[in-house]
């Protein structure tokens, strides 16, 4: 199998979008993988802590926070990458109907998903976003940390406005004809 000829450069406000959507997108899988890489630290700033504390009592055995930012980090690493992981085409989706179809079923097919990934991220940003709004405004904060929930909630309603911009990005992409996947912006292959 040859590799993927290069994509043609793509004009108009769509293909405009689509960059754009791109840089966001890729701007925040870099904070997911500092995400990923904090989270790494911190288990294994935990896991030294518990081994070092059965010989030494006096170091606690944990950060205490340990699994409470873990979630944290977690949830934000999966949500920025979920834009540039559509954009490269990793996302999971099941193929059948549009390889078994004609060209003009697969371009109904794919707006219609792109239709519909638009409508539930965009929607879901926005009650993201409203329930962050209101977390700050309550000034809840954590049992265990004391760490104000607005902090994390905004880290996930960003991601999940990231996803949204791109799913929009996509339908437009779509809907006039160009690529909407890039494989050259994926880090891993898909999983056929």
């Amino acid at each position: 199998m040859s590799a993927p000829s290069p994509m043609p450069e793509a004009r108009g406000f769509a293909a405009a979008l689509q960059r754009a959507a791109d840089t966001v997108a890729l701007t925040a899988a870099w904070l997911a993988g500092a995400c990923i890489a904090a989270l790494t630290l911190l288990v294994l700033v935990d896991t030294l802590l518990a081994a070092i504390s059965r010989y030494v009592p006096e170091v606690p055995t944990g950060t205490g926070v340990g699994w409470e930012y873990s979630a944290y980090l977690m949830g934000s690493a999966f949500v920025l990458g979920s834009g540039l992981t559509l954009r490269a085409g990793l996302q999971l989706r099941v193929e059948l109907l549009i390889a078994a179809g004609s060209k003009r079923l697969a371009w109904v097919l794919e707006v219609f998903a792109a239709m519909l990934g638009s409508t539930v991220t965009a929607l879901l940003a926005i009650w993201l976003a409203r329930f962050t709004l209101r977390t700050y405004g309550y000034g809840e904060a954590s049992q265990d940390s004391f760490t104000p929930l607005w902090i994390p909630q905004l880290v996930l309603t960003i991601g999940m406005g990231v996803l949204a911009f791109q799913m929009i990005a996509r339908l437009l992409t779509c809907l006039f004809g160009g690529y909407i996947n890039n494989p050259a912006l994926g880090v891993a292959s898909a999983i056929e």
